[in-house]
C-alpha cells in the first residue's frame, strides 16, 4: 500500500510542483498579452504583403507565406499557452541539462545528415523537423547563467566563480554560434548575456580584465572574418562604392523607407519589395517594407509597439520577488531587444548588415515559436507577481 502511494506520488511530482500551484487561477499582465496579440497580428499583416514577390517569382499560391506563418503562430500560441502555465522554477531546477542540450543541438550543425549547409552556412538541423537550434539556445543559455548567478552571489568577489565561469557560461553559445557564421545571432546572444551577467552581480574589480579580454575578442573577431562580412562593413561605411554588389540590399532598404514619406504608399503599395530588396524582403529587409508602405507615421507606431513590449517584459522582471524570475525574464526582454533593433538598424542603414529576423514579424517558423515560448515565460512570471500582489492587499 505505501508503496502504490509512492508511486502514484512520484509519477504525479512534476505537475504537482509545475503546474497546480496557487498562482495558476491568477491572471497574466493583460497588457503584455495584447502587445503580442498585435505584434503578432502586424506580422502577419506585413508579410502577407512583403512576400507577395516571392509567391511570384517562385510560382506559389498568393497565400503560401502566409499561411504557413500563420501554422507556426497557431503552434506558437499552443506552446505559449503552455509556459505560460509551467512554473518557471521549472527551468531553474533544470538550468544546467537544459543549457547542456542547447549546447550539444548547437554542436549538431556540423554532424553529416543532421546539420544543413544552406548560403555558405551551417545553421539549421533536420531532426524529424527542421529548426535552427540557435533560437533554442539563447534561451537556455539565458536560463543557466541567470542559475548560476543567484547560486553564486556571495562568491562575485573570486575571479574563477565571478568572472572565469560566468564568462565561460557566456563564450562557449556564443563562439558556437559565430562558427556557423551567423554573426547577427551570435551578437544577440552575447550581448545579452553579458548585459544580465554586468546587473546581476559582476564585480568592478573585474573591469579591467573584462575590457581586456573584450578587445582581445574583438581584435580576434576582426581577423576572423569572413570576406563577405568585411565587405558589408566597407559598404556599411561607404554604401556607394559598391552599390551593384554588397550594398545594393541596403541601400534600397533606404530608398523603400525614403519613398514611404510621412505616411507611406498605402498597404501593398511597395514597389522595392518586387526583386529590389532580394529573397530577403520577407526576412532580413521587412522594416523597409513596412516604412515604404506605412511612412516614418506607421515605422513610428512599429517602433513604438517594439518598445512597448520591450517596457513591459523588462517591468516584469523588476516586480518579480523572486531573483531568478527577475534575471530570466530581464534576459528574455534583452534577447527581444537586441534582435529587433538590430534588425531595424540594419534597414535604416545605422548599423552593418548582419542578417537577423525581425522578431513575430519574419519569415521562419522557429525563431516565431521560439519567442512564442520565451514570451509565454514571461506571462507566467508575471501570474507570480499577480499573486503577490494580490496577497499583498489581503493582509493590508
Amino acid at each position: 500500500m505505501n508503496r502504490n502511494k509512492r508511486k502514484k506520488g512520484i509519477s504525479r511530482t512534476y505537475i504537482d510542483k509545475y503546474f497546480k500551484y496557487p498562482e495558476k487561477n491568477n491572471q497574466f499582465n493583460i497588457y503584455l498579452f495584447i502587445s503580442i496579440i498585435t505584434l503578432s497580428f502586424v506580422g502577419l499583416l506585413v508579410l502577407f504583403s512583403a512576400s507577395s514577390y516571392l509567391t511570384i517569382k517562385y510560382n506559389t499560391s498568393t497565400f503560401y507565406y502566409v499561411r504557413k506563418q500563420a501554422i507556426f503562430l497557431i503552434l506558437g500560441f499552443l506552446i505559449m499557452l503552455v509556459s505560460s502555465n509551467l512554473s518557471y522554477r521549472f527551468y531553474k531546477d533544470h538550468a544546467k541539462i537544459l543549457y547542456i542540450l542547447g549546447i550539444i543541438l548547437l554542436v549538431m550543425v556540423y554532424l553529416p545528415g543532421i546539420g544543413n549547409f544552406e548560403k555558405g552556412a551551417r545553421r539549421s538541423i533536420n531532426l524529424g523537423i527542421t529548426f535552427m537550434p540557435s533560437d533554442l539556445a539563447k534561451f537556455t543559455s539565458v536560463i543557466f547563467l541567470a542559475k548560476y548567478l543567484i547560486d553564486n552571489r556571495k562568491k562575485m568577489h573570486n575571479f574563477m566563480e565571478g568572472f572565469f565561469y560566468p564568462v565561460l557560461i557566456i563564450m562557449i553559445p556564443f563562439l558556437l554560434i559565430a562558427l556557423q557564421t551567423d554573426l547577427s545571432t551570435s551578437i544577440v546572444v552575447f550581448a545579452s548575456l553579458s548585459l544580465l551577467y554586468l546587473i546581476g552581480g559582476f564585480d568592478s574589480k573585474f573591469m579591467p580584465i573584462l575590457i581586456a579580454g573584450g578587445l582581445l575578442l574583438l581584435i580576434l573577431m576582426v581577423f576572423g572574418l569572413k570576406d563577405y562580412q568585411i565587405a558589408r562593413i566597407t559598404g556599411f561605411l561607404n554604401p556607394e562604392a559598391d552599390y551593384k554588389n554588397q550594398t545594393w540590399q541596403v541601400l534600397n532598404g533606404l530608398f523603400a523607407v525614403s519613398r514611404g514619406g510621412l505616411i507611406g504608399q498605402g498597404y501593398g503599395k511597395s514597389i522595392y519589395k518586387y526583386g529590389y530588396l532580394s529573397d530577403e524582403v520577407s526576412n532580413d529587409m521587412i522594416f523597409s517594407v513596412i516604412g515604404e508602405e506605412f511612412g516614418f507615421i506607421g515605422s513610428l507606431l512599429f517602433i513604438i509597439l517594439v518598445c512597448t513590449l520591450t517596457y513591459l517584459i523588462i517591468k516584469t522582471a523588476l516586480k518579480s520577488k523572486d531573483l531568478f524570475a527577475k534575471f530570466l525574464v530581464f534576459g528574455i526582454g534583452m534577447i527581444y531587444m537586441f534582435q529587433s533593433f538590430i534588425n531595424i538598424g540594419v534597414s535604416l542603414s545605422l548599423i552593418p548588415n548582419t542578417g537577423i529576423n525581425l522578431p513575430m514579424v519574419s519569415n521562419g517558423g522557429t525563431s516565431l515559436v521560439a519567442f512564442c515560448f520565451m514570451f509565454g515565460v514571461v506571462l507566467n512570471v508575471s501570474r507570480y507577481n499577480n499573486e503577490n500582489k494580490r496577497r499583498t492587499k489581503v493582509k493590508k
